[in-house]
């Protein structure tokens, strides 16, 4: 008996696609602009002279819907505005704010003393961090061995304490000179004005309630 030998059968050999037919086998988005899309979403500043966009450089008109200008005003019934507003903080810096106390403090045991605000901060002395709307203040005790004593007051029971004699010095708190300070070269208690010193040979008068006297930090 004749046996038939078996043939060998390969396989056709797969053809793999080239790099760039096969990025057509994966998922693809298709990206789609209109007039509408441009609108919504206009193209950076190119800076002026410049042939190309440089993503370095910021313009004024990039960024000027991004600040905010306003300042922030405070209520009118707020007591010593000029201080709490903290506008003039370079001031007390170096000086110390003179105040009187009311006699609702401390059922009157300040009230016929004068306070200074901490230096270099009107809100923050040796007890800490005023509370809000709080100012840190201190004063000479009345006891023997006249101590320091330290408070936290709240503004509204503070108001700015006046001049009594010559070469004191004055905060101004309204007015054409406002924020200046000036030294006091002649006081009138009669008349609750002094006269204070604008320059070496000019001189103007000053009412007590647009003026508060102040002292150099030491």
């Amino acid at each position: 008996m004749t046996t038939t030998p078996q043939r060998s059968i390969t396989p056709p050999a797969v053809r793999l696609p080239s790099s760039s037919s096969a990025s057509n086998l994966l998922p693809w988005t298709s990206w789609s602009s209109s007039l509408e899309d441009i609108a919504d979403h206009p193209p950076l500043s190119v800076t002026p002279g410049t042939s190309k966009f440089d993503p370095w450089i910021v313009n004024p008109e990039d960024t000027q819907d991004d600040i905010d200008t306003t300042t922030e005003k405070l209520p009118d019934n707020v007591a010593l505005p000029w201080l709490m507003g903290k506008e003039y903080m370079s001031t007390f810096l170096l000086h110390h704010a003179v105040l009187k106390v009311s006699v609702g403090f401390m059922g009157g045991r300040l009230h016929k003393r004068f306070v200074s605000t901490a230096c270099p901060d009107p809100f923050c002395g040796a007890n800490g961090p005023a509370p809000e709307n709080c100012v840190a203040v201190f004063c000479t005790s009345s006891n023997a061995g006249a101590a320091i004593q330290h408070y936290h007051i709240p503004a509204k029971d503070l108001s700015p304490a006046h001049p009594c004699k010559k070469n004191q010095r004055v905060f101004v708190l309204d007015g054409e000179y406002c924020g200046h300070i000036f030294t006091v070269r002649r006081c009138n208690v009669k008349k609750n004005t002094v006269e204070v010193t604008t320059s070496p040979t000019t001189y103007i008068t000053l009412a007590f309630e647009q003026i508060c006297l102040i002292e150099q930090a030491r």
